[in-house]
């Protein structure tokens, strides 16, 4: 007895210890891993994965000339591998476990709390992100995009009765805001012309200063771009002259954590709030005002109202009438109506979403149409710069010749082709992936900018929480259905048989109880 309680001592305080110092994560990992408490251990497999995406991304934020001079010309394989990386992360996450894993795993492995960890440690930086664009939300605009500057002028010029697709001007941005060079988007045209490399700091400020001087600008890309929600948003901030529109971003980004902590599970909500500040990436773009934060809300709420028609389909023409990115959702947005709902569903909400769109950019088409098409077709029309993390930046880099840009149109295609195969076979198993296939074929793309894709993690998990709820709350119903018709059953057995006249009572009396008992149950 004695050398049996020896062994006994010593084990049990070091499992309190390794319980005591594990403990916080609970918080995070369930430990009722009962098939009951299935759905909460698969999302929180797919949170991890989730997370690394997010850790990968992060790192992918931190400026490339820190790095890529120190180990040219491979330097560049680093956000490369990066943003792949992130790619294959949420690719697991919203792959299945199989049953092997969910038979042996009972606690986190010990590669999961270290991504915890780290993601932990990411929010920091998020939370810090949130308060620098709290403090600038009242200060004066500072403009690091191109795109919100041209945008923000664009909502000026419509108050002044102008139109913004014909008057915009960089120029007249430079003088009136203090916009760095390098904030905006130069063009393979004039100085800039017959050179594939991309300008240098010194190039923009040279070339910049040369046309304030002469009054003409075709290096610099001048013209709206987006859709006409891009800028019909930003009215009521040139209405009251406060021009700075970071807190529509920062409302949106906040919003979409609070349809997030709404739509998951109470088990999952520290897992949203978790994501939802570790999320650098995405902080980062709302510092910047990117219109990415606008458009990705839409989208996420188009899913989420998808059993609703009319909701889901007026949130989708808005995301058409913001961005030309949210165009990349249609064909998946089809497919998954297509799969759920069928064809006919498919008809009436692609004629609402279309018109909602055509509405709100319909004055301006008649308005210019030249002008109208011209600026939104400029990020595949005029001769933009190669840039991004995709496969172009191995030519960015010289690792590889640059290929003709019709040939990477090319890529885009294909990939696109193969995105929509391939949520075609998942969609109804996995409808949210889409937020990954829908902007994935832009990593074969002439310019894939890493902002294309900082924005489809965070929504992919949304969804996910939303569908764990969305079927808990079925069961639930068929649960309590099945308890209502099953008493409705025993109360009727128990009550008394009506008096029956000889005959009829003789056909009756042919049927044993047990029989009706079975159809009875059968049918609940």
């Amino acid at each position: 007895m004695e050398q049996r309680s020896v062994p006994a001592q010593t084990t049990r305080p070091k499992d309190y210890h390794t319980a005591s110092r594990y403990q916080w994560m609970r918080r995070f990992f369930t430990e009722d891993v009962s098939p009951d408490n299935h759905p909460i251990v698969e999302l929180q497999r797919r949170a991890i994965w989730i997370s690394l995406a997010l850790i990968l991304q992060a790192l992918d934020e931190i400026p490339h000339l820190a790095y890529l001079q120190s180990f040219t010309p491979f330097g560049s394989l680093i956000p490369f591998a990066l943003i792949v990386g992130s790619f294959i992360a949420l690719a697991m996450a919203f792959r299945p476990a199989s049953r092997k894993q969910q038979a042996l795993q009972h606690r986190p492995r010990r590669w999961q709390r270290v991504v915890l960890a780290l993601t932990l440690i990411l929010s920091i930086l998020g939370g810090a992100l949130l308060i620098e664009s709290t403090v600038m939300s009242f200060l004066p605009p500072q403009f690091s995009n191109d795109g919100t500057s041209l945008d923000t002028n664009a909502a000026v010029l419509l108050l002044e009765g102008r139109n913004p697709y014909t008057d915009s001007n960089m120029l007249d941005l430079a003088r009136q805001f203090s916009i760095q060079p390098n904030w905006t988007t130069p063009l393979q045209r004039g100085q800039f012309a017959n050179r594939v490399d991309y300008p240098t700091m010194n190039d923009f400020q040279a070339v910049l200063d040369k046309d304030l001087q002469t009054g003409n600008a075709p290096e610099f890309e001048s013209k709206v771009s987006y859709p006409a929600l891009s800028f019909l948003t930003l009215v009521p901030f040139a209405l009251f002259h406060h021009l700075n529109v970071l807190p529509l971003y920062l409302l949106s980004y906040l919003l979409l954590m609070a349809v997030a902590w709404k739509v998951a599970r109470p088990e999952m909500r520290i897992w949203v709030l978790l994501l939802g500040m570790a999320n650098v990436a995405m902080w980062t773009s709302t510092v910047g005002a990117s219109l990415d934060i606008f458009y990705t809300l839409l989208i996420v709420l188009v899913w989420l109202l998808r059993d609703r028609r009319w909701s889901s389909a007026i949130f989708l023409g808005l995301a058409l009438a913001s961005k030309q990115i949210a165009w990349f959702f249609i064909p998946f947005y089809l497919i998954m109506v297509l799969q759920h709902y069928g064809w006919k569903e498919c008809v009436y909400r692609l004629a609402i979403a279309g018109s909602i769109g055509l509405a709100i950019n319909l004055p301006f088409i008649l308005w210019n149409p030249q002008a109208f098409i011209a600026g939104i077709l400029a990020p595949v029309a005029d001769p933009m710069f190669p840039m991004g993390v995709g496969i172009v930046n191995l030519s960015v880099a010289h690792l590889l010749p640059f290929l003709p840009r019709w040939t990477y149109t090319a890529l885009e295609v294909a990939a696109m082709l193969a995105a929509m195969l391939w949520y075609w076979r998942i969609c109804k198993r996995i409808p949210e992936a889409a937020m990954l296939l829908a902007v994935l074929p832009l990593f074969f793309a002439w310019r894939s900018l890493p902002s294309y894709f900082y924005c489809a993690a965070y929504p992919l998990f949304i969804l996910m929480a939303a569908r764990t709820k969305a079927k808990e709350a079925r069961k639930t119903r068929e649960v309590e259905h099945w308890e209502r018709g099953r008493e409705f059953s025993l109360r009727r057995a128990e009550m008394p048989a009506p008096a029956l006249p000889a005959a009829v009572g003789f056909r009756a009396s042919l049927h044993s109880a047990p029989v009706f008992h079975y159809r009875s149950s059968f049918r609940l």
